[in-house]
C-alpha cells in the first residue's frame, strides 16, 4: 500500500512539472533539474513544441552541441510530419539554428533563424529575443545583428525585463561596459527582483579589479533573490580568502539551491582548508576518495598532504605528495606544490639534492619575482651547504640580476661565492662593483685584496698592494674593531716591501705596526728585527 502511494505521489509530482518550472530552474542553473523536468515533458508527446527547445537550451549551457542537435532535429520532424508552421513554433527552429551556430555553421544557422524570422514578418517579440539571445550565447554569433533584433523586439515588448538583459549582455560582450550597465538598470526598473542584470553588472565591474563595486553588486543579486545561485557562488569566492566563516554561509545557501554535485564535497573541503581545519580536511578528502575511488581528481591527495604538513606530520605529508605527482597530470602542478615536496624531504633529511630539484622546478614554474628571488635564496643556501661554491656562485648572480634594486649584501655573497668557487677573476669583478656603489665600506677593498692575493701569487705584479691600502686607510679609522684586518694588511704589504720592492725600510714600518697593534707577535718580531739588521748594513732599497 505505502509502495503504490509512493508511486501515485511521483506521478502527481512530475505531472506538476511545467515548462516554467524547468525555466526556472534553468535560470538559477540547476542544469540536471531543468533536463529532467523537460525529458519528461517532451516524452509525452503532449503539444508542447516549446519544451522541446528549452531542452536543447539546456544541452547548450551544459556545452553537449550533440545532444542538442539530436534533440532539436528530432522535434523539428515531429512538427513537420504534424504540419506545425514555424511561425506558431518558431522557437524549436530557432534552438536547431542556435546548436548549428555553436557547432560553428554560421551561415546555415543565420539562414534559418532568417526564415524563422521572416514568417512572422520580425513581429514576434519572443522569437526575436530568442534569436538575438543565440547570437549573444554563442561564440560564432553575429553580436551586431542580435542588437538589430532586439531593436525590432523592443518595438513589441517594451516592459520585458529580459529584453533589457539581452541588451545589456550584447553590449557586455561588445565591452561596452557603459551601455551594458544602462540597459541592465532598465531591466531593474521593470523587476527590480531581478538578480541577473546585478549579477552581470558585478562581472563587469570584477574584469576591471573594482571590487568594492562588484562586491555590492552581487550583495544586491543575493539580496533580491536569495536563491539566485551565480551570485552565492560569487560571495563565496569573494569571501573564501577574506573571512571562511561568511564564506562557509554562502557556501551552505549555494549547495541548498543547486543541483546535488560531487563537487559540493570538493568544496566544503577547501573551505575548511581556508578555515585551517585540517582535520576535518584529511576526513572530508579522505571520505570523497572512498566514494569516488579512481574517480576521485587527484588533487585531493594534495589537499590531504599541506593539511599534514600544517599539522607538522611531514612524513605522512610527503607520503600523499608523492602519490599526488603520481596521479596528477603535469599540466595541474603549481609551484607551491613542488615548493612542499622541496620543504619536506628536508625535513626528512633527506639528500638536499632532491630538495634542490624540487626548488628548481617551483623555480621553473613561478613567474612571480618575489617567489622566484625566494627560490633563488634557498637554492643558494643549500648548495653552500652543500659545500658547492660553484652553483651557489650561479644562484646568487641571477639574485643580483633579478633584484630590481639588488642590496650590498647580495653583492658580497655573490663575491665570496665566487670566491669559494676560486673564480678569481669574477670575483675581482663583482668586488670591483660592490667598491664602486660602496666606496665608503671596506669590504669591496678587503675582498678585492684578498682575490688579487690569490691571482698574484708571486706578489711580483703587486695586484693585491692598492686595495690593502685603501683597507688600511678605512680601517684605521677604527683600530681596535678593525685590528685583525689591518694587521693583515700590515703583514701582506710588509712582506710585498721586503721580497719584491726590496723597501726594507717600508717593509720594516709595516711590521712595526704589527708590533704596535700585537706586541707578542714572533714572527714579526723577528722579520723587525731581521730588517732593522739589513738596513743597519745599507742592504735593500730606501726611500
Amino acid at each position: 500500500m505505502l509502495l503504490s502511494t509512493a508511486i501515485v505521489l511521483t506521478v502527481v509530482f512530475a505531472k506538476s512539472q511545467t515548462i516554467e518550472d524547468a525555466k526556472k530552474d534553468l535560470y538559477y542553473e540547476r542544469y540536471q533539474s531543468a533536463k529532467e523536468i523537460l525529458q519528461t515533458i517532451t516524452q509525452k508527446n503532449d503539444q508542447a513544441p516549446d519544451a522541446w527547445y528549452w531542452l536543447g537550451e539546456v544541452y547548450l549551457k551544459q556545452h553537449d552541441v550533440q545532444m542538442a542537435n539530436e534533440v532539436l532535429s528530432d522535434a523539428m520532424e515531429k512538427l513537420t510530419a504534424q504540419q506545425i508552421s514555424k511561425k506558431k513554433n518558431p522557437l524549436v527552429f530557432i534552438g536547431m539554428a542556435h546548436a548549428l551556430l555553436d557547432s560553428g555553421l554560421k551561415d546555415k544557422a543565420r539562414s534559418m533563424m532568417t526564415e524563422v524570422l521572416e514568417e512572422s514578418k520580425y513581429k514576434d517579440p519572443d522569437a526575436l529575443i530568442a534569436a538575438a539571445k543565440a547570437n549573444i550565447e554563442s561564440k560564432n554569433g553575429d553580436l551586431q545583428w542580435a542588437l538589430e533584433l532586439l531593436g525590432k523586439a523592443e518595438k513589441k515588448s517594451r516592459k520585458n525585463a529580459e529584453l533589457y538583459l539581452e541588451y545589456g549582455e550584447a553590449y557586455r560582450k561588445l565591452i561596452d561596459g557603459a551601455n551594458a550597465i544602462a540597459n541592465y538598470e532598465k531591466a531593474l526598473k521593470i523587476d527590480p527582483s531581478y538578480a541577473e542584470p546585478l549579477y552581470k553588472e558585478g562581472l563587469i565591474y570584477k574584469t576591471q579589479n573594482n571590487t568594492e563595486v562588484y562586491l555590492e553588486k552581487f550583495t544586491r543579486a543575493y539580496a533580491a533573490d536569495s536563491a539566485y545561485t551565480p551570485a552565492l557562488y560569487e560571495l563565496y569566492g569573494y569571501y573564501f580568502f577574506r573571512d571562511p566563516a561568511k564564506a562557509g554561509q554562502f557556501l551552505q545557501a549555494y549547495i541548498r539551491h543547486s543541483d546535488p554535485d560531487p563537487s559540493h564535497a570538493y568544496m566544503i573541503t577547501d573551505l575548511q582548508y581556508m578555515a585551517k581545519n585540517y582535520r576535518g580536511v584529511i576526513d572530508g578528502a579522505k571520505q570523497i576518495l572512498t566514494e569516488e575511488k579512481t574517480n576521485a581528481l587527484p588533487r585531493l591527495y594534495k589537499l590531504i598532504a599541506y593539511s599534514y604538513a600544517a599539522l607538522k606530520d611531514s612524513v605522512t605529508a610527503l607520503n600523499y605528495m608523492t602519490t599526488y605527482f603520481e596521479k596528477q597530470d603535469t599540466a595541474g602542478y603549481l609551484a607551491k606544490d613542488y615548493e612542499l615536496m622541496a620543504i619536506l624531504e628536508e625535513q626528512q633529511g633527506h639528500d638536499k639534492g632532491n630538495a634542490i630539484t624540487w626548488y628548481k622546478k617551483a623555480l621553473a614554474a613561478n613567474k612571480n619575482r618575489d617567489d622566484r628571488l625566494s627560490y633563488m635564496t634557498t637554492l643558494a643556501q643549500l648548495q653552500q651547504d652543500l659545500g658547492n661554491h660553484e652553483r651557489e656562485a650561479v644562484w646568487r648572480g641571477h639574485i643580483f640580476k633579478t633584484k630590481e634594486t639588488p642590496s650590498n649584501l647580495d653583492i658580497y655573497n655573490w663575491g665570496v661565492a665566487l670566491y669559494g668557487a676560486k673564480e678569481y677573476e669574477l670575483a675581482d669583478s663583482v668586488f670591483a662593483l660592490y667598491q664602486d656603489k660602496y666606496p665608503d665600506q671596506i669590504y669591496g677593498y678587503l675582498w678585492r685584496a684578498r682575490v688579487n692575493a690569490l691571482i698574484d701569487t708571486s706578489m711580483e705584479k703587486g695586484l693585491a698592494v692598492p686595495h690593502y691600502l685603501k683597507v688600511i686607510e678605512i680601517a684605521s679609522k677604527d683600530t681596535v674593531k678593525n685590528r685583525s684586518l689591518l694587521l693583515r694588511a700590515y703583514q701582506y704589504l710588509g712582506a710585498y716591501e721586503a721580497t719584491i720592492t726590496k723597501n726594507y725600510v717600508s717593509s720594516l714600518n709595516y711590521y712595526d705596526k704589527i708590533l704596535a697593534l700585537d706586541p707578542g707577535d714572533n714572527s714579526a718580531d723577528k722579520n723587525a728585527k731581521l730588517l732593522t739588521q739589513w738596513i743597519a748594513e745599507g742592504k735593500g732599497a730606501t726611500n
